[in-house]
């Protein structure tokens, strides 16, 4: 709180140089935070075309005072600021807000309030070595700050340079641990990895959902391959725990999609045309643990030809067997019987009718004993059936709520599509057993 001088170490040198560029803007009573961000938008395009006196480029700054916000709305700055910083970062640019009652603190104190001004205003100023400060808790913004000035830290020895600095570089090199919570989980790198097209507020929740469900996707994936070790291991208890948690986890799928369905088609048209033919018809992730499952297709395999990394995984779960294969293997095993070449090919192609496996599992069900291991993997292997025919259906309704009959983004037909998904039944040998109990 004794430090002398400019809270800035830009402020000092830029007022010297007499690079400070003085604008004033104007915005209506009842604009918000689109105008606001779409304001900075303009201003940092100006800032990079401003022709700053030879040798003090990198000292200019931009200043914004922003006059008609009322008082009640300052806070919508912060907000804008948000939006724009990754823009501003990308150019090598930085872009910090400033009012009356503006809540942010200093980098070396957080009890002192350091963006506290007179009037709202904004400043756009180029990337400076001291920003890693601002820059070092977020990696897409650290990647820019060190692409520029990384090399300070071998160069001019780090002995030389701010203990803090120095401290801060290696944290967000993640050569020094921040907290056992955030490394362990790796959360920046986590919270990092949002990066909507536009400033549409739905398409952050459209955004984020999605990787929520390609992380579920993949840990059910995963679950189903445990599960089908302990299937091949003889061990159907061990199975069916996993089975339960698969069942679980298409619950939290299916509220995904209950968040989803909040969007309204005017929300969605916002940022559609951003999605270009991004589609999730083409989540490796998803074809993957479909393909564990047990539902099997060549062609929705071939849609990822030519892609590293996804190509070989999917084709190497479309060839393997699935949690369902080895259930049925061990159904037969049982039972005393050799499970027959053609048996094999048939779940392999994931079109199977083979009507003793749907014998089979009707006599386990005629049995009546439910404590019986094959019973119990039954029922777990049904529910997590039932699980994901729901999920299906609500992937269904919820795209046509959002956006009625239109064509899928990645060539599908969209809804009349989805319907046909819906239908499908995961160990229909399973389902068609009820009928002759």
């Amino acid at each position: 709180m004794a430090r002398s001088g400019a809270v800035c170490p830009f402020a000092g040198p830029a007022r010297s140089a007499e690079t400070l560029d003085f604008r004033v803007a104007h915005v209506g009573e009842e604009d918000g935070l689109s105008e606001l961000a779409a304001l900075m938008d303009e201003k940092i395009e100006e800032f990079e075309k401003v022709d700053w006196p030879e040798g003090k480029v990198n000292i200019g700054a931009l200043v914004v005072v922003v006059r008609g916000l009322p008082e009640k709305r300052h806070f919508l700055l912060d907000d804008a600021q948000s939006a724009v910083k990754g823009i501003a970062v990308r150019k090598g640019l930085m872009i910090g807000q400033f009012y009356p009652s503006c809540p942010d603190s200093s980098a070396r104190n957080p009890l002192f309030r350091v963006s506290q001004a007179p009037e709202p205003l904004f400043v756009i100023r180029r990337m400076a070595f001291h920003d890693i400060l601002f820059l070092h808790d977020n990696p897409v913004f650290f990647a820019e700050y060190e692409k520029r000035f990384g090399h300070y830290y071998t160069e001019r020895g780090e002995r030389n340079l701010d203990p803090r600095f120095v401290e801060l570089y290696h944290i967000a090199r993640g050569e020094v641990a921040k907290s056992p919570y955030i490394d362990y989980q790796s959360i920046d790198t986590l919270l990092s990895l949002q990066l909507p097209h536009t400033r549409e507020p739905a398409e952050l929740t459209f955004y984020l959902v999605g990787q929520t469900k390609e992380l579920l996707f993949k840990l059910i994936y995963r679950e189903a391959r445990f599960a089908r070790v302990r299937l091949a291991e003889n061990r159907a208890e061990d199975a069916v725990v996993h089975l339960e948690r698969i069942k679980q986890e298409f619950g939290v799928l299916s509220e995904a999609w209950n968040v989803l369905g909040t969007l309204s088609p005017v929300d969605f048209s916002g940022f559609r045309d951003q999605l270009g033919v991004a589609s999730g018809v083409d989540s490796y992730m998803f074809r993957m643990m479909e393909f564990m499952l047990g539902k099997k297709s060549e062609e929705m395999a071939g849609r990822h030809r030519g892609i590293p990394g996804a190509e070989e995984n999917v084709h190497r779960a479309l060839r393997e067997s699935s949690v369902y294969d080895e259930a049925v293997s061990l159904l037969l095993e049982r039972r005393g019987e050799v499970r027959p070449a053609d048996v094999a090919r048939d779940f392999r192609d994931g079109s199977s009718d083979a009507e003793e496996v749907v014998r089979a599992w009707a006599d386990v069900y005629r049995s009546l004993d439910r404590s019986d291991e094959l019973f119990r993997l039954a029922e777990s292997l049904v529910d997590v059936a039932e699980a994901y025919g729901r999920w299906c259906c609500l992937h269904m309704l919820t795209v046509e709520r959002v956006v009625g009959s239109k064509e899928g983004t990645g060539g599908t037909s969209g809804v009349s599509w989805l319907r046909k998904a819906a239908d499908y039944r995961l160990f229909p040998e399973l389902w068609r057993a009820r009928t002759l109990v």
